[in-house]
């Protein structure tokens, strides 16, 4: 988060820095580089940015300290199953069912698109869902064929898991998916099925490019965006606790 805030006002004072000055045409003669590293403890604070930039700090810290709920354990990343991962895969469910007016099989969220390897208990802050996903990823639904499910389920198990939703299960044998279960029953190569995800892997990423030619329901809206939305319409009245059950085995 710290470097996300810093990234934002180093960009709000370039941005006011550079609309004051006069239009100047720069001529390089030379380069000359050196390699100097710089942390929190070496570099000096200018007094004239701080000043500048002081007001939309205050803003920003307003709205990321807004809270959104209470954890009332830490929510931790890892593979093949995780806290934090069956959380998150199930607010991708949720608010997919609520945005998408009609049914999702499953969601999926991969791996590398969790950001940070642990949401500590206590307030989560709208901040908090920035840290965990700071990319702006929309959330799509995908109508996938078995074949095509079947082949995002055996990335998934190659990966080494990632995160999934409640009502999908299955076991990893020699990296492919097998005893697929959704919805409780057995998977059906012969069915379609209706997938939420990130729109960065519906576009071929994560080694996803089976997906790239198929339809996207998209309704333009940051997956951060949506989950933040669904705390502030449904505020929880007592401490979240992450489903903790084995999705992936």
């Amino acid at each position: 988060m710290i470097a996300v805030k810093r990234l934002l006002y180093l960009s709000i004072a370039v941005v006011l820095l550079s609309g004051c000055s006069e239009k100047q045409y720069v001529h390089v003669a030379d380069i000359d580089t050196d390699y100097i590293r710089v942390n929190r403890y070496s570099a000096k604070e200018d007094k004239k940015v701080k000043d500048m930039i002081s007001p939309y700090k205050e803003q920003l810290d307003a709205e990321m300290n807004v809270v959104l709920g209470v954890l009332a354990e830490d929510m931790v990343k890892s593979k093949p199953n995780s806290n934090l991962g069956n959380w998150f895969a199930d607010l991708l469910q949720t608010t997919a069912n609520v945005e998408f007016d009609g049914y999702v099989d499953f969601a999926v969220q991969n791996y590398g698109g969790l950001r940070v390897p642990v949401v500590a208990k206590g307030d989560l802050t709208v901040g908090d869902i920035y840290e965990v996903m700071p990319f702006d990823n929309k959330l799509v639904v995908l109508n996938l064929t078995g074949e095509k499910t079947l082949m995002l389920l055996n990335r998934i198990a190659d990966y080494g898991g990632w995160p999934i939703s409640s009502n999908l299960t299955f076991a990893i044998e020699d990296e492919k998916a097998t005893d697929i279960m959704i919805k409780g029953e057995s998977f059906d190569i012969k069915k379609s099925y209706r997938v939420a995800l990130p729109d960065y892997t519906a576009n071929g990423g994560d080694r996803c490019t089976f997906l790239k030619e198929e339809k996207q329901e998209d309704n333009d809206k940051m997956i951060r965006d949506l989950i933040i939305e669904y705390f502030q319409n449904n505020p929880p009245s007592e401490p979240i606790v992450a489903p903790t059950g084995i999705r992936i085995r």
